[in-house]
């Protein structure tokens, strides 16, 4: 015994030792990777990267990129924040998918200025077991320690950094240099973006001013805690969403490892925040009809609740009844922030992301020209009316001092796996900065449904209406029966994937492949 005892014990320090070693000859250097030159003016592809404590490591980059811009005015710009495991460095494939994603979006929009943010995204890679290289890495989830410190200096990043580079990129926007920039962030950097655009969004809804830009979250690593308060305000008359989320239903980073590590709370795309629901088109062909129940039939019948998006082929409904202001599909439509749980199609995993059919989805986005605000002030979905008046900030701290905590849905706690661990919040986050402090909706989100797992479906004919960019243009939906019920129809047709699902149970459908 004590033989096998002592044989234990060496094994542990073999494995310390392994351990310590990896660590000390994997450690990744907080520096730049792409120096100033002379040339970068002239070119239509740019780097800034950030330190851990969120300050540039070359302010020259961004002078670089002000020089540019400076040379055909109104030009816009397309920006890429990276996630966990991911740096800049030329040969990091975020790096390479990014820059073959701009190229792709350039041939539609001659002039596009391509931005790639870059920060360490790890800072050690403990066993060598970083498979961030390779899209079809078993291993990569199995250093899942450094998330801990990565999310901390991702946080700072975004904060400090992002935050102050947005707010010299909206000066340029103001002044003609820049014509309007579209930020996207995957996992981690979704979180940047998060924290760096997010004060902003809020005091342009405040001031009913709208959104003149667009951030696009992929599957990101933040909580609905973190998205609060944004899921109460709606988009001012004429503007589509200022944010859009899109989490992969088959996303096992965020959709299950986050609740690990954050002990049960979850993540944005991943609760009662959802207000969308994405299944591609076979072949983005949106014509092809495919059977469905009744019910959602129905649901897709009525104005504004399918929609689809050209050119990408995909089908956006309207998720209703998942929280307490969202009972029709104008209200999910109107929301300032627009949650969408996508089928694998339209993401596959969580680093399915830079794909030709996602950059055919943005081009059709920034191809629509957002509309001019008419109401002077923000839209609250949460207020008793749309109007809020601006009040003072002391009378916003008692307001948001006196809120009600909001709770995540009993139903959404059982979706997927029937946990529970109720998280409450405040509105805390309103900052002296907001001059407006809206009536506060009341808490517990009500959900109705649970999600069920994608597949794929027969053909029948649908009613289809359709999307062009972020104008929200009026749909022409052909007539169709009013719904029965349309809490039921809703709790039905959470998208057409789930729907199928239930199908298959009284008649066999043949697979297909949905990648």
């Amino acid at each position: 015994m004590l033989k096998w005892l002592k044989g234990i014990a060496l094994f542990k320090i073999a494995l310390l030792l392994i351990l310590a070693l990896s660590i000390w000859s994997t450690r990744i250097p907080d520096m730049p990777y792409h120096q100033v030159s002379a040339e970068l003016s002239q070119s239509d592809f740019h780097v800034i990267e950030f330190n851990d404590d969120g300050e540039m490591h070359l302010p020259g980059q961004y002078d670089a990129l002000k020089a540019r811009l400076a040379r055909t005015p109104g030009a816009e710009l397309l920006i890429f924040i990276h996630g966990w495991h991911h740096n800049a460095a030329p040969t990091d494939d975020n790096f390479v998918a990014f820059k073959r994603f701009h190229q792709q979006m350039a041939k539609d929009k001659p002039g596009l200025v391509g931005l790639y943010i870059g920060w360490r995204g790890d800072q050690y890679d403990p066993f060598w077991l970083d498979g961030s290289d390779d899209p079809d890495s078993q291993v990569e989830a199995l250093d899942f320690p450094t998330i801990l410190t990565s999310k901390l200096v991702a946080r700072r990043v975004g904060e400090n950094g992002v935050r102050n580079l947005l707010g010299a990129l909206d000066g340029l926007h103001q002044q003609g240099i820049l014509g309007r920039y579209v930020l996207v962030g995957h996992s981690l950097g979704g979180m940047i973006a998060l924290h760096g655009r997010k004060q902003a969004v809020l005091d342009n809804l405040a001031s009913g001013r709208g959104e003149s830009h667009l951030t696009v979250l992929l599957n990101p690593a933040a909580s609905a805690k973190e998205y609060q308060p944004l899921d109460k305000w709606l988009s001012p008359e004429g503007f589509g969403p200022s944010i859009l989320v899109l989490q992969s239903k088959t996303d096992f980073a965020v959709r299950e490892a986050f609740n690990w590590i954050k002990d049960g709370e979850r993540a944005v795309g991943n609760s009662w925040a959802i207000t969308h629901d994405v299944d591609p088109c076979p072949g983005r062909d949106c014509s092809k009809a495919v059977r469905i129940p009744q019910s959602l039939q129905e649901h897709d019948a009525k104005p504004g609740c399918m929609r689809v998006l050209e050119g990408a082929g995909w089908k956006i409904r309207a998720r209703l009844h998942a929280r307490k202001t969202v009972q029709s599909c104008d209200d999910a439509n109107r929301q300032a922030v627009w949650v969408l749980a996508v089928a694998d199609g339209v993401i596959a995993g969580h680093n399915g992301i830079l794909t030709d059919d996602q950059a055919l989805a943005l081009s059709a986005w920034m191809n629509a020209k957002p509309a001019s605000a008419s109401q002077p002030e923000g839209s609250y979905a949460g207020a008793e009316s749309d109007v809020v008046e601006p009040i003072g900030v002391e009378a916003a701290a008692a307001e948001a001092e006196g809120a009600e905590t909001e709770t995540e849905s009993d139903a959404e706690q059982a979706n997927d796996a029937q946990r529970g661990n109720a998280q409450t919040d405040t509105l805390a986050e309103l900052q002296p900065a907001i001059m407006v402090a809206p009536a506060v909706q009341q808490a517990d989100e009500k959900a109705t449904t649970a999600e069920t797992a994608v597949t794929e479906a027969e053909k029948v004919p649908e009613p289809e209406a359709v999307l062009k960019g972020t104008d929200m243009l009026p749909l022409t939906a052909p007539a169709a029966p009013a719904a029965k019920n349309n809490a039921s129809a809703s709790s039905e047709a959470h998208s057409e994937a789930d729907a199928q699902t239930k199908a298959q149970t009284a008649e066999p459908v043949p697979p297909s492949n949905s990648h």
